[in-house]
């Protein structure tokens, strides 16, 4: 687990060293932030791996840096606590991992609970990508299908004709079937906009 970066955000600097140490004996890279802004801030910067945030951080509530954190896709969160209670448990079910440490500090806790995390963090990580790259499948598809049905609209063909048509065009171009359609598209709604035009 060495190397991994992460960022230690307390008020408290009694409680970020307590923690710091802990985490560099484990050869962990620590940065430190004592609220929620200079949490935000050093997570765009360094995009650590994970990032402790008390439940008490000054300035912008912890949950709310955990949105935004873990919402921009800048790290996973896990929070630190003297008291776990049902407002933290409810909050956990939206985050990524649901895991958290507790104060004072046990060093075996932290040392497993971060190791669940970075171990997992690596199996959602490569899910999610699995995700995107469907999604972004299924968006690019339905641009094909919409321009492959303005091609057919026009030119009176057959889908099977439309789609080649659409290759074609964009193996001539050196341009991506999605970004042809896209193409088409625009084009489309261009000569249509300048026929109404004509008309009006």
């Amino acid at each position: 687990m060495k190397g991994y970066r992460i960022v230690v955000a307390d008020s408290s600097e009694s409680s970020r060293q307590k923690i710091s140490n802990l985490l560099k004996r484990k050869g962990y890279k620590v940065y430190h932030a004592t609220d929620g802004a200079g949490a935000i801030r050093t997570a765009r910067s360094i995009r650590p791996d994970i990032v402790i945030l008390d439940t008490n951080l000054w300035g912008i509530n912890a949950y709310e840096v955990a949105d935004i954190i873990e919402g921009d896709k800048l790290s996973i969160v896990i929070f630190s606590t003297n008291r776990p209670d049902s407002d933290l448990y409810s909050y956990l079910k939206k985050m990524t991992l649901y895991a958290y440490i507790t104060k004072p500090f046990n060093p075996e806790q932290v040392y497993q609970i971060l190791e669940f995390v970075i171990m997992n963090s690596g199996r959602i990580h490569s899910l999610s990508e699995k995700i995107e790259k469907l999604e972004h499948t299924l968006e690019s598809r339905k641009i094909i299908d919409k321009a492959k049905g303005l091609v057919m609209e026009k030119l009176n063909i057959s889908e099977n004709e439309a789609y080649g048509y659409i290759r074609k065009k964009s193996m001539d171009l050196s341009l991506s079937m999605e970004k042809m359609a896209q193409r088409i598209i625009k084009e489309y709604f261009q000569e249509h906009e300048q026929y109404v035009s004509r008309k009006g």
